[in-house]
């Protein structure tokens, strides 16, 4: 508990540290909330990033403020996804002492960011949150109503750049496509995670063999269907590539919030979100150790397309 509470401190001493060398008496004439992912701390993966921008575009809307994203780190948002219907880039965020709140949300499953807003007596927020509050803003806890503004508020907000869309053209196909998903994260020894544990070698083949074990059961279901595999593993992926008829995507998958990504890494990312919301079906694949991933859940809410978990509890 101290150590958490230390951790909480130093990010919000990085956060005055910024912005106090970025002060400004400027006074916007309407209110306006920017949801920054400026690499001042760790601000988690993409679907994380984006829950965040869908709750507070949502609360936006219903205060009429206007909207803005500041997204700079690891890279750049607009060099993958654009504005659709309304302009959101923000490249520089400026703090007004007078008129402007910082909210500091990461992680924050408890607060309710709509009635901080509507009552604050300040008109300009600064966000940090990685958490998806559409539940609360909509006073509902109907999935399918929030899977719905989920989707209506991503499609609003964003579509693909032109470097983004010209890869996918060249996977997009009028053939049925079913995809399966699977996240490893460490357990497979491809990359540091928030998890640690690495298999021995013996026990990753195991693990595979029963991932495919559960998929093999699944497609049994899908005959006229290309099956494609993707994960958050190249060492899964290669061995699915060597002994399998299924279909992998190119590429070496890992994950956004690590600096060490080149442009063809991060758009690995959004070429599997887009790919996987363009299939029919979508599959998670979980059994124990693997990590209960939402990557593959809300790409398949952009898309509206079925989704559906493969979770068991044990090995065959």
């Amino acid at each position: 508990m101290v150590i958490k509470k230390i951790k909480f401190y130093y990010k919000w001493f990085l956060i005055w540290i910024h912005y106090l060398k970025r002060l400004s008496f400027k006074k916007e004439s309407k209110g306006e909330i920017i949801i920054c992912f400026d690499g001042i701390f760790s601000h988690g993966g993409l679907v994380d990033r984006l829950k965040g921008i869908i709750s507070f575009y949502e609360i936006s809307k219903r205060l009429d403020y206007n909207f803005f994203i500041h997204f700079n780190s690891p890279f750049n948002l607009k060099d993958f996804l654009v504005p659709s219907k309304l302009f959101w880039i923000k490249e520089k965020v400026y703090y007004n002492p007078l008129t402007s709140n910082i909210l500091y949300l990461m992680n924050d499953f408890n607060s309710n960011p709509y009635t901080i807003i509507k009552n604050s007596n300040k008109n300009r927020f600064i966000v940090y949150s990685n958490i998806d509050y559409l539940d609360k803003i909509l006073d509902t806890d109907i999935e399918k109503d929030i899977y719905l503004k989920w989707s209506e508020n991503y499609n609003a907000l964003f579509k693909p750049s032109f470097l983004l869309e010209s890869k996918l053209k060249t996977l997009l196909s009028t053939s049925k496509k079913v995809v399966f998903h699977t996240r490893f994260t460490t357990l497979l020894g491809d990359f540091k995670d928030t998890t640690k544990l690495e298999l021995k070698e013996s026990e990753k083949i195991d693990l595979i063999k029963n991932v495919l074990v559960e998929i093999n059961k699944k497609v049994a279901s899908f005959e006229e269907y290309e099956v494609f595999i993707l994960s958050d593993s190249i060492y899964f992926l290669n061995y699915i590539k060597e002994n399998t008829p299924y279909r992998v995507l190119d590429g070496v998958p890992k994950h956004i919030d690590l600096n060490d990504n080149d442009i063809e890494s991060d758009l690995k990312t959004f070429i599997d979100f887009y790919f996987m919301s363009s299939c029919e079906f979508v599959f998670l694949v979980q059994l124990p150790l693997m990590y209960n991933s939402n990557f593959s859940k809300f790409a398949s809410i952009v898309g509206n397309v079925r989704f559906e978990k493969l979770i068991t509890s044990t090995y065959a």
